[in-house]
């Protein structure tokens, strides 16, 4: 079942010793001889056996697995958190690297067998021992930001309206200069945040009154209620997330004070463009 898989990695086995960060996911995947999920998870580093070399970068470990196991041993609880094992492992083949990147960065290998589950590496104990380090950014403008390693982002809290409001800045954990253009785009976001504001509520508004009150004459509760105009839907959502991306796109996300029954009022585009579109998640 999975031969179509393997194919995409060099036959060449090495035995590596590795560190994961955490089990990313699963990918569904149709193939010519039945369905498989494509698991994969992320590693901090890895010291290959036969050498001895120490690589201390973000990589992909993926393996396959059915339906079934996908939820077993063999799928999500494989791979943990933390955990330091030894693997059989084969090299993703250099022409399937997607195009953005390089063999190097992309760093991806397929995991034949696990070998030890738990092992000792002190190399790779120290580089899980300063990962966990909590890391803090005092921010002039922003205030306090907590680096969020798992997701790769800095957390923090701004004032939008007289209201406190999440912050979500999306950074490349490997590259400190995105760490500041993600401050720096905040920066121009938070000082024309009145602007900012008007424009997405009145955007949000114009895409979505019409849906609101088709939502509202399915309430039982709300078939009397005065129909939403316009301007009373810019007026009732209020902004409790804000994302933004170190390449300048955003998300802010809106409580939609229950229009659609406490789902969330999503704005997205970016600096460059502008807001390009709205929707109802969560």
């Amino acid at each position: 079942m999975f031969e179509e898989f393997y194919q995409k990695y060099e036959t060449q086995e090495q035995e590596v010793i590795a560190l994961i960060r955490k089990c990313l996911g699963a990918g569904h995947h149709k193939g010519d001889n039945g369905d498989f999920w494509d698991m994969t998870a992320i590693t901090l580093g890895m010291v290959f056996c036969n050498t001895g070399k120490v690589s201390i970068k973000e990589g992909r470990l993926k393996w396959p697995v059915t339906e079934d196991e996908r939820n077993s041993e063999k799928g999500w609880r494989r791979l943990q958190q933390g955990q330091i094992c030894r693997l059989k492992v084969r090299r993703l083949l250099d022409e399937l690297v997607p195009e953005h990147t390089t063999p190097e960065q992309f760093n991806c290998w397929a995991v034949i067998e696990v070998l030890e589950p738990s092992v000792s590496c002190p190399q790779l104990e120290a580089v899980w021992e300063e990962y966990q380090k909590p890391v803090h950014i005092e921010d002039e403008v922003l205030g306090t930001l907590k680096l969020n390693r798992d997701f790769g982002l800095l957390d923090g809290e701004i004032l939008w309206n007289e209201k406190e409001v999440s912050l979500a800045l999306e950074i490349d954990l490997e590259d400190e200069e995105t760490w500041d253009t993600a401050r720096s785009i905040a920066h121009k976001v938070m000082a024309d945040r009145e602007s900012w504001d008007k424009s997405m509520r009145e955007f949000a508004a114009k895409e979505l009154t019409e849906l609101a009150n088709e939502w509202q004459a399915d309430d039982d509760e709300k078939e009397n209620a005065d129909p939403i105009t316009e301007e009373a839907f810019a007026q009732r959502i209020t902004l409790s997330e804000l994302s933004l991306t170190y390449e300048g796109d955003f998300t802010a996300y809106f409580d939609d004070d229950d229009m659609f029954w406490g789902h969330t009022v999503e704005v997205c585009g970016s600096l460059e463009n502008g807001i390009e579109s709205a929707n109802i998640a969560g």
